[in-house]
């Protein structure tokens, strides 16, 4: 269940509290539509058809609110559903309505029937409340290297409840998602479904809308490359944002695919000799590169601080091992 139309996360959760019934957020999300540190919160859907039929075992309604039903990729064979579960939407977008595989298909504003149904549906108790396993990862001792999960809990620590986090990320995501949650309607930013590029100038024009509120972008450097150009504009218009590049020289999603769905070891070279430090100080903006974790540590405690009022953008380019495995 997501409901990306105002301020209804507010009557999402009063239903959900009613009905004591878990909140799932779409995969693929491009926004928060539910506070995601809510003890209803169950996560993120899988993308994959099994895993997703997996996670809406044992429901006999599942309701999609402003959200597809379902996002998936790659394609796997077999139904979103078990047989027996009945799927329905709510959606103010016609066509969504008309192609998606659903029992019943309301089209209306989101925002208003959540808070009718909030009113309206009767009061249960007793059913089980999911769990989220938000612990973090313990810091790494000396000589191990910084994983993408050390880099999400220290930022999860500092930032405030208020920051937007913009995400370009592919192989981190999951542990973005497990350990940053979001906690206002804007607290989360990312593209819909696949493409690249959009996270840098993104996280600029958010600033630009909101010089006032904290911003947080977190992007692969394979992912910087196709707008890190837009730094030139954080730097000559005072965009305050703080740019966390999770350096592991390489397209790490790509690689996991080409494993998962080739004929093993991705065919393509890495990329370890690309700065993106260096090419955000060639474009104006601010940058420098930490490869520990006390440095990263006594980097975000003298930065996160100055999100809210700050003029000039920084690009932290943190050094992280690839992650081993990924399940979209």
């Amino acid at each position: 269940m997501t409901d990306n139309h105002g301020r209804s996360d507010t009557a999402a959760a009063r239903w959900s509290e009613r009905l004591r019934c878990p909140v799932w957020q779409e995969s693929f999300a491009a926004r928060a539509g539910f506070p995601q540190d809510h003890p209803l919160f169950a996560g993120h859907l899988p993308a994959g058809r099994a895993r997703l039929r997996q996670a809406l075992v044992g429901h006999d309604v599942v309701l999609a609110v402003g959200a597809p039903v379902f996002r998936q990729y790659p394609y796997g064979p077999g139904p979103l559903a078990a047989d027996g579960t009945t799927v329905a939407m709510i959606t103010d977008d016609i066509e969504d309505a008309h192609h998606s595989p659903v029992d019943l298909a309301v089209v209306a504003r989101p925002a208003p029937v959540c808070r009718l149904l909030a009113e309206r549906v009767p009061r249960r108790t007793g059913t089980a409340v999911p769990r989220l396993d938000r612990t973090p990862p313990r810091p790494p001792q000396t000589g191990e290297p910084l994983r993408a999960a050390h880099v999400m809990a220290a930022l999860a620590e500092r930032i405030p409840a208020d920051t937007v986090v913009v995400e370009e990320t592919p192989s981190s995501r999951p542990e973005l998602h497990r350990l940053l949650p979001a906690r206002r309607p804007l607290g989360f930013l990312s593209a819909a479904m696949g493409g690249l590029g959009f996270a840098m100038p993104a996280a600029i024009g958010v600033r630009m809308a909101r010089p006032d509120g904290p911003v947080v972008a977190v992007v692969g450097d394979g992912s910087s490359l196709y707008g890190i150009q837009s730094l030139w504009s954080a730097a000559h218009y005072g965009c305050g944002v703080l740019f966390v590049v999770l350096a592991n020289g390489r397209y790490a999603i790509m690689d996991r695919l080409a494993e998962q769905h080739g004929n093993g070891k991705a065919p393509w070279p890495a990329f370890e000799e690309v700065s993106v430090h260096g090419l955000a100080r060639a474009l104006g903006c601010p940058a420098q590169r930490v490869e520990s974790y006390d440095a990263l540590v006594a980097v975000l405690d003298a930065v996160v601080p100055t999100l809210t009022g700050r003029i000039e953008p920084l690009v932290l380019e943190v050094a992280v091992e690839p992650e081993p495995t990924f399940e979209p």
